[in-house]
């Protein structure tokens, strides 16, 4: 069996010097810090200029590091926001703020959103996963997330546009509690979920939004919420896999708080 080819082993090994703020060759690898050059990495790997290429052509696609011409090649590290999918149905969370502000604000960093509101016949994808007919009218709302003024998540939620009308979903306008919470008190509280996470390349529209190199690894995660009686949310979200982390707790979450961040 062939082993793992030797520009891999190198990306492995700046990866964690990376993630770790570790020292190589003398140099801090902290954001923004200026990698050694590549006759300095190939000399260190014993390796070809070549090899050392394909290593940093790996990074740049992760988002961990980019090359600004004759600059060099500098870290990019963003700081990863670790979210966790079951702390906005956790018992014992308090308070009324929505879970993303509340998850970005106890990490000390600053959240903010671009929000976008429409009501349009479902895709055949929509009405599959909402379990509606196709071109029944949904409720979209949509939200790019910043975190620090970067942008950091796409999340697009789709309702039958009935429930949505019901629980005062329908409205061009941000909802501080959150739609989740929104929906409990109305009457349609959320009591199990479907999840499907996916990754794929970032295409040009995710490039322009993101800061990112087309081809980097993009995380796609969907979630179809429920009721005791229907599918009331479908929930996607757009994730660059170098700045979100998705976290799942599984047991009983009133027994113990989930870490924020």
């Amino acid at each position: 069996m062939a082993g793992t080819p030797r520009y891999r082993e190198i990306a492995d090994e700046l990866r964690d010097a990376i993630l770790s703020e570790s020292q190589l060759l003398g140099v801090q690898l902290g954001q923004e810090a200026r990698l050694p050059t590549e006759p300095e990495l190939a000399t260190h790997f014993s390796v070809s200029r070549g090899t050392v290429r394909d290593a940093i052509r790996s990074l740049t696609l992760e988002g961990l590091i980019e090359t600004r011409g004759r600059q060099g090649t500098f870290v990019r590290r963003l700081g990863m926001l670790t979210y966790s999918t079951q702390y906005e149905y956790n018992p014992k969370r308090e308070g009324t703020a929505d879970t993303w502000n509340t998850q970005v604000t106890n990490g000390g960093r600053v959240p903010s959103q671009d929000f976008d509101f429409r009501i349009v016949p479902a895709t055949n994808g929509v009405a599959q996963r909402l379990r509606i007919e196709p071109g029944a009218l949904v409720v979209v709302r949509d939200c790019l997330r910043y975190i620090d003024g970067i942008p950091w998540q796409q999340q697009t939620s789709f309702y039958p546009h009935d429930l949505a009308s019901a629980a005062g979903l329908d409205t061009p306008h941000d909802i501080p509690e959150g739609t989740t919470r929104r929906l409990a008190a109305r009457g349609f509280p959320e009591i199990g979920w479907s999840d499907e996470i996916s990754c794929r390349p970032a295409n040009d529209d995710d490039a322009r939004t993101f800061g990112l190199s087309v081809g980097a690894s993009m995380m796609v995660y969907h979630r179809v919420a429920w009721t005791k009686d229907r599918a009331v949310r479908l929930t996607r979200e757009l994730l660059p896999a170098d700045r979100n982390t998705l976290a799942y707790t599984h047991g009983d979450l009133s027994a113990r708080d989930v870490p924020a961040t």
